[in-house]
């Protein structure tokens, strides 16, 4: 045998001793463990899919919430436990990821992707209930804002450096236009965490905007976590609503099409 192939054998005994391992230790392990990074909704996606994935497979989801700039709070800040949800805190950045977490899964969009529209469709995304004191807020708003009234989501502040999201961001001119074409007694509700596009559309609307006034300061988000809740389930509640780019007004649009 050449010593060509005598490598390849060896290599491929240990690769297939490895995969069998990992594999073995996946189907004793009585967890999916999973990362949610990145803001908000991402983690609700990676939340939610791999929480039908337990499921489906009889596992507990485990899954390792990552306090960042992008999302500071905890989950139980903002939304009722759900059942066969642990959820865990993490402050590591990725790379440390593996020295401290056992048979976690690092998967941000592949999951998601494939199972989209079968979590979707089982109805997942309304496992999400704002705690009581959100719901007030969200419900007192709503009364502010009548039966029938417009809702924008702007997003700003982070999308403004985002790579992807950046050359997809709608103008002003496109939500002030698309404000425009609805009668003018509906009242309006701006859902952004930019102060500079509050202002804006205050001035240009008067009180026909019903709002929260975001104060001066100098965080990535210029609005807190629960007002970005507050924020997802005004607009699923508009009669007429412009989404922005990325995964909160996605969000916002498949708990339209649950309603």
């Amino acid at each position: 045998m050449s010593k060509l192939l005598i490598i390849a054998y060896v290599i491929i005994s240990i690769l297939i001793f490895v995969t069998y391992n990992h594999l073995e230790n996946y189907i004793n392990d009585p967890y999916i463990t999973v990362i949610a990074e990145c803001g908000l909704c991402n983690k609700l996606q990676v939340l939610l899919s791999y929480l039908y994935k337990a499921n489906k497979e009889g596992k507990k989801l485990q899954i390792y919430w990552n306090i960042s700039e992008e999302c500071p709070d905890k989950y139980e800040k903002l939304f009722k436990a759900i059942d066969n949800v642990d959820i865990k805190y993490s402050y590591l950045t990725k790379t440390n990821y593996a020295n401290n977490i056992k048979n976690y899964i690092y998967d941000f969009k592949t999951y998601w992707n494939h199972e989209k529209s079968n979590f979707i469709k089982e109805n997942y995304y309304l496992l999400l209930k704002p705690l009581p004191e959100i719901q007030n807020e969200i419900d007192n708003t709503k009364l502010q804002l009548g039966e029938n009234y417009i809702a924008c989501h702007i997003r700003r502040t982070d999308a403004l450096k985002h790579r992807d999201y950046k050359k997809h961001i709608k103008n002003d001119t496109e939500y002030i236009n698309f404000i425009n074409q609805y009668p003018k007694d509906l009242k309006i509700y701006i859902a952004t965490d930019c102060r500079n596009t509050q202002k804006k559309f205050i001035n240009l609307y008067n009180d026909r905007i019903i709002y929260k006034k975001i104060e001066n300061n100098n965080n990535l988000r210029q609005t807190s976590m629960q007002d970005a809740v507050k924020d997802i389930y005004i607009c699923v509640g508009a009669t007429y609503f412009m989404k922005s780019v990325g995964s909160f007004s996605d969000t916002i649009m498949i708990l339209r099409n649950k309603q």
